[in-house]
């Protein structure tokens, strides 16, 4: 080697050592002939090779890494490769470039480890803002400055109604789309239209549109410009948010108060009976409720009748009855609280008796307790199935219906119940003013006369006297005792009480009267009661229908009651309207009070009782609930 040569490769040498690469050459042997003094700085004095050192026992698992198979490549194939990977011995990343020549190669190498973490948290980043953009709950647009869709999360997409084919082709004040107010009308300004002027953002901006597909949505709309480098605005970022839920609930909560402002003004109004107002109430709640039917039911044994309805519905109309078991109120009555049905046919009432005989699709109905005893049900109802099931308010409502129910009609009993007593007091007054006072005066006289003429037969009138003032006074405390509503009502047999009844007023000591019994049916009720009316009754029909009657006791068509029918010559028709009152009687010796009695024990069991329209003798009929069905 010449001076020259000597010169140019410490030259070269010196170039080497300044390089900002890490150099290393190495002959066809893998022998390292020259490494610069960057690869210290870069691997460290201990991974720095000496010359004529092996490659490959320097880097222990070199040959086998990527580097290995680029470096064999370079040097068979006499090609320039380049590669980075990353090298487990260093525990870093690295990156090559290897020169072929006739002597070996040239490896030129960056350690490029912090630049490749920082990429991979770059892409950790990038991956979680798309990881984000795409999973959450709230829709995510971005818009070019031409209001162009340009990108929307899956989210957005369902909310807004796009399609991918819409990106980057269509804006957002395509016609496809409805903008409008609260009010109802078009939107007059759209939130990216106010951001592309202002270059401000705008927080929340609710509006309800019509999607493509008719679907009427509520929004709420946060709208961000982002600018470019010259402080334009590049994109707009809105933020989307279903407030249509929302929307919902406020309406629910207007429409609630309604309901309730209206509930409260007719419950509390005056002027208006209980009838009118419940129709007034059903008719309300029913609008609340979105159902075509609401009803208020009276259930007794096992029969239910619909006593108010409303609702152009031909199988639920007032006055209409049903067995219970095909009736849902079967089920409500047995329920702990409210019984619920969203849709019929799905929750297992297909093919039952209520579903089949009503039809209905959807059912919320609760019991109607009066006085601690069952009266029936309030129930609304209709024929479709609902999307959703009854809410808590909408509950909560027909709750407060059938507790309103069961107060006004326990109130109207208890009335009731007070104009009977004060009914009773006016009756014991004109006894004691009037009907007592005849009876007293006849005695008072006869005693005077029996006291001045030593005559006997004086006295023997006014006991006569005192005999009917005992009766008027056991009758009108009869009327007394009687009145009350029956609260405890049993099983009674009504063929055993009249049998009871019979022998008591003295039919079964009389060879020539006879008692008949004909199907007598089961009634419930309060049985000394029972046994007293008869007892009225067959007396009546003893005292009027000759010297031998023939009384007979017997079952109403239809299972509707029981009758009581004498032979004797019947009650006149100009009388029948006048039996039951007070203190009338055809009977000079009787008190008037023995029908009124009837009548008095016939309403406390909430029962009618009347005249029948016959042609021969009297006969009267009980309108009460059977408790067994007549088999024929």
């Amino acid at each position: 080697m010449s001076e020259s040569d000597g010169g140019t490769a410490a030259a070269a040498e010196v170039a080497l050592d300044r390089m900002a690469d890490g150099f290393v050459a190495v002959d066809r042997e893998w022998r390292v002939t020259f490494v610069n003094e960057r690869v210290s700085e870069l691997l460290g004095r201990d991974n720095m090779p000496e010359r004529g050192t092996s490659l490959w026992d320097a880097y222990p698992g070199l040959e086998d890494s990527p580097f290995g198979e680029a470096y064999h490549r370079a040097l068979d194939t006499g090609e320039q490769q380049t590669v980075e990977a990353y090298y487990d011995h260093l525990d870093g990343w690295f990156r090559a470039t290897v020169y072929p020549d006739d002597d070996g190669l040239s490896i030129y190498f960056q350690d490029v480890t912090q630049r490749r973490r920082l990429e991979e948290n770059l892409r950790r980043e990038n991956e979680l803002r798309e990881r984000v953009f795409e999973t959450t709950p709230t829709g995510v647009v971005v818009l070019d400055a031409d209001g162009v869709f340009r990108r929307a999360n899956e989210r957005a997409t369902e909310l807004l109604g796009l399609s991918p084919f819409d990106l980057g082709t269509v804006a957002f004040d395509d016609s496809r789309w409805e903008a409008f107010d609260g009010a109802g009308e078009p939107l007059s300004e759209y939130p990216v239209e106010r951001v592309l002027e202002t270059g401000e953002p705008v927080e929340e901006f609710e509006h309800g549109f019509t999607r493509p597909d008719g679907e009427r949505r509520w929004l709420s709309v946060s709208a961000a410009p982002l600018h470019d480098s010259d402080g334009n605005v590049d994109r707009i970022v809105l933020v989307v948010d279903d407030h249509t839920a929302k929307r919902r609930l406020e309406s629910r909560l207007r429409d609630n108060e309604a309901t309730l402002r209206r509930v409260y003004e007719v419950a509390g109004d005056p002027e208006l009976s209980f009838e009118e107002k419940l129709q007034e109430l059903l008719s309300a709640a029913s609008e609340r409720l979105d159902v075509e039917i609401g009803f208020l039911t009276r259930i007794e044994s096992d029969t239910q009748t619909f006593v108010e309805t409303v609702g152009d519905y031909d199988p639920i109309q007032p006055g209409e009855t049903c067995p219970l078991s095909e009736a849902y109120c079967r089920r409500t009555v047995e329920s702990d609280g409210l019984l619920t049905v969203r849709d019929a046919e799905s929750q297992g009432w297909a093919g039952t008796p209520p579903h089949d005989v009503f039809g209905l699709g959807s059912y919320v109905g609760g019991k109607v307790i009066v006085d601690g005893e069952l009266y029936g049900t309030l129930c609304f109802a209709d024929e479709t199935p609902r999307e959703e099931a009854f809410s808590d308010t909408e509950v909560t409502l027909v709750e407060l219906l059938t507790q309103w129910v069961s107060y006004e009609l326990g109130r109207r009993r208890s009335r009731e119940r007070v104009e009977r007593k004060n009914e009773r007091l006016d009756e014991f007054a004109s006894v004691l003013s009037h009907d007592l006072r005849n009876p007293l005066n006849v005695a008072a006289a006869r005693v005077e006369m029996a006291t001045e003429t030593g005559d006997a037969d004086h006295l023997a009138d006014a006991a006569g006297a005192l005999d009917r003032m005992d009766e008027l006074i056991d009758d009108v405390l009869s009327l007394a005792r009687h009145g009350e509503r029956v609260v405890d009502a049993e099983p009674v047999a009504v063929g055993d009480a009249a049998e009871r009844a019979w022998a008591g007023v003295g039919g079964s000591d009389d060879p020539d009267a006879t008692l008949r019994l004909r199907d007598p049916p089961t009634v419930r009720g309060d049985e000394s009661r029972i046994v007293q009316l008869f007892e009225k009754l067959l007396g009546n029909a003893t005292d009027h229908a000759g010297p031998t009657p023939t009384v007979t006791v017997g079952r109403l068509d239809d299972d509707d009651g029981f009758y009581v029918e004498d032979d004797g010559p019947g009650v006149p028709t100009d009388h029948r309207d006048d039996v039951f009152d007070r203190g009338f009687s055809t009977d000079d010796d009787g008190t008037g009070f023995g029908l009124g009695i009837v009548e008095e024990i016939a309403d406390a069991h909430d029962w009618t009782v009347r005249v029948a329209d016959v042609d021969d003798g009297a006969r009267f009929e009980v309108l009460a609930p059977v408790v067994e069905p007549f088999d024929g």
